[in-house]
């Protein structure tokens, strides 16, 4: 059998990984250091990524067995993922060249250049970190092998234009001119001559009319360009984009097509604070005891959470309604020993059901039997619920069992341990933890509805979002069966739970818990997100499966902060827009009458929380760069921000019954 042959190699490449169940936010990021490799065999052209200590492990072509984690990608001989006993496998990452959709290269002068690629069935790999160099190089060899070609919308984004490899005496566009990566490249006519690229041009010409005629959807396609005396073919994107002061968007209102111009690449400014402190807490209160300010109190919440669990423990007792915001110290005493009263009296109820009752009420029976099985496998590697015989899984089960009696029309329904989970991670009590889940439960009760009937609506007020802010975007997802839009199915459905990590969950829903922006900000989060990764989406021509693929594989890899000042831009932009259609007001609570105007109150938001001066690195980011610093920098005040398969591990959490 002929011997592979190494096209490429680098060593000290890192990658970085951080739990979804890490309790400290900013915890530093696991490392793993490994190799680059990209070998070439009788069977292609492969990129492979190996950790330190697994360099002698030998496996039968990467096809890892028993029951691994580590990621296996290659078409020829079917997707693998398996276990073995060393942690590391997870990290080993194999794909064929053929399978590339896209990379993006990062390189900051002062700092490590960076690496992702994402494949064609949406698959994300973790940022690759070149600590000794050679990112470069390694972009320079995927060139000579693939039809590269650089983005127009974001210049550190390389798409793969067709799955043919790359014949290096073509005569087609020189890949290496479009990457810009070599001193004799100056030439940028280089790129656009023979007849494929006049075709190009041509067809780019194409689209500009297209665009005047679909009512000017975008900016995104327009290329205008003019023919020299040599018949070459330049680039020139002045002569119609000074004539546009804003984007123009269209968006559907009662049946009608409206056209709107408006600009919402123009954001405004906004920052996040610190937490709340336990001393402003604790000044919050009169002589009785009763909030003074709760607007107030409420706004310093959303804008940097709570510093403590030891605050969340109180303060989330009044954000899920167990404790009125007027209510006096008194009140509250008197409050406490009723509801404990009440839990005890519902929770006898369920335990002096006896075997015999249990045979004759289907319905119990089922529900006990599923409650069982989702406690023991809920949160179990956070440190709160590991070990065998943990007493707190216990506890989740008596909440969850006296919740179904408490609203037996509704009863049990998976995810719903998803929510109770982190709320007894921070009560350590029973009945507090009980009465503040049956708070939550009031604000997402109609997500578990059989029907999914409001989950759907809460889907298409996205998607009427969306319409409205990026109407170019809406109608690729249109045009590729996603504007169902069910890619966000489970972040919506528990709130994000799966989608940060454990304690970036309890700020991100203290947050919303607030409702201090607006309503629905849930649904702005979303769309931010959406938003951000916009160029990766249409340029690599993901449909519906690969974007539910995409998106699955965001999860942990998302910058709280970046999400929040995102949605919040959003909002900011929606509310003060004076010709704001009727059904993006509803969905987010604007006054809808004439002359209704949002009065913003950001310029007293004083509190920068994570606003970064230099490019970060290390987690996702929304303005497109991708990562943010995987250490905790120094909080400087600045004031401007620098196929059913898929669907079913995309739902998949403790497996849902819709």
């Amino acid at each position: 059998m002929p011997k592979d042959t190494i096209l490429f190699e680098r060593n000290n490449i890192t990658i970085k990984e951080r739990s979804p169940q890490s309790e400290i936010r900013a915890t530093p990021l696991d490392e793993i250091t490994g190799t680059i490799t990209v070998v070439e065999s009788e069977r292609g052209i492969f990129f492979r990524f190996v950790p330190l200590g697994l360099e002698d492990v030998i496996t039968d072509d990467w096809a890892l067995i028993n029951g691994g984690h580590s990621v296996v990608y290659d078409k020829n001989d079917g997707d693998s993922v398996a276990v073995s006993s060393s942690p590391l496998l997870k990290f080993r990452y194999h794909f064929n060249f053929n399978d590339l959709r896209s990379v993006r290269r990062h390189h900051m002068v002062h700092g490590i250049a960076h690496m992702v690629f994402i494949l064609k069935d949406g698959t994300t790999l973790p940022a690759f970190y070149f600590n000794h160099g050679g990112s470069k190089e390694l972009l320079q060899k995927l060139a000579q092998y693939l039809p590269l070609e650089k983005s127009t919308q974001d210049t550190r984004l390389y798409i793969v234009k067709d799955n043919l490899r790359r014949d290096i005496s073509s005569q087609s566009i020189s890949a290496f001119d479009q990457l810009n990566l070599f001193d004799n490249s100056n030439d940028i006519m280089k790129r656009f001559q023979g007849n494929d690229s006049r075709r190009t041009a041509i067809e780019r010409f194409s689209r500009v009319t297209n665009f005047l005629k679909d009512t000017l959807l975008g900016p995104n396609e327009l290329i205008s360009t003019t023919e020299t005396s040599d018949r070459k073919f330049e680039p020139n994107m002045t002569a119609l984009t000074e004539s546009l002061n804003g984007d123009f968007r269209e968006s559907n209102n009662d049946g009608f097509e409206v056209i709107y111009k408006v600009d919402f690449k123009k954001l405004p400014d906004v920052a996040r604070g610190q937490p709340l402190t336990v001393k402003e807490w604790q000044m919050s209160f009169d002589k009785d005891g009763r909030i003074m300010d709760v607007k107030n109190l409420k706004e310093r919440i959303f804008r940097g959470g709570l510093e403590s669990h030891i605050l969340r423990r109180e303060v989330w007792k009044f954000l899920l309604n167990y404790y009125p915001w007027s209510s006096t110290r008194d009140e509250r005493t008197e409050l406490i020993k009723k509801r404990k009263s009440e839990y005890h009296t519902m929770k006898v109820q369920w335990k002096s059901i006896s075997e015999q009752q249990k045979q004759k009420n289907t319905l119990f029976r089922d529900r006990e039997s599923l409650i069982e099985k989702d406690v023991t496998r809920t949160d179990r590697t956070h440190e709160y619920y590991e070990g065998e015989n943990n007493v707190h899984v216990k506890l989740l089960h008596d909440i969850l069992m006296t919740y179904n009696m408490y609203n037996f029309d509704l009863g049990y329904v998976q995810g719903m341990n998803d929510l109770l989970s982190p709320i007894l991670v921070i009560m350590e009590d029973e009945i507090d933890t009980y009465w503040c889940f049956v708070g939550l439960m009031s604000r997402m009760e109609q997500n578990f509805h059989l029907d999914q009937s409001h989950i759907k609506s809460q889907l298409s007020n996205l998607y009427t979002l969306l319409q409205f802010i990026d109407a170019e975007l809406a109608k690729y997802l249109v045009e590729n069966n996603a504007n169902n839009m069910y890619f966000f199915f489970r972040w919506m459905l528990i709130c994000f739970k799966r989608e940060f990590s454990f304690d970036d969950v309890m700020y991100l829903w203290e947050v919303i818990w607030t409702d201090h922006v607006c309503r629905n900000f849930d649904l702005l989060i979303c769309l931010a997100i959406l938003i951000s990764q916009k160029t990766v989406i249409m340029e690599s021509k993901f449909g519906c499966t690969e974007i539910l693929k995409f998106f699955n594989d965001l999860s942990c890899n998302l910058d709280l902060d970046t999400c929040l000042l995102s949605a919040e831009k959003l909002y900011i932009q929606l509310a003060t827009h004076r010709d704001i259609p009727t059904s993006i007001a509803k969905i987010l609570g604007l006054p809808t009458g004439p002359n209704q105007q949002y009065h913003s109150t950001i310029e007293n938001a004083t509190y920068p929380r994570k606003i970064y001066t230099e490019q970060p690195r290390g987690t996702m980011n929304l303005d497109s760069s991708y990562f943010r610093q995987e250490s905790e920098p120094s909080l400087v005040p600045v004031q401007h921000e620098t196929s059913a398969a898929v669907l079913n591990d995309f739902f998949t959490m403790t497996p849902f019954q819709f």
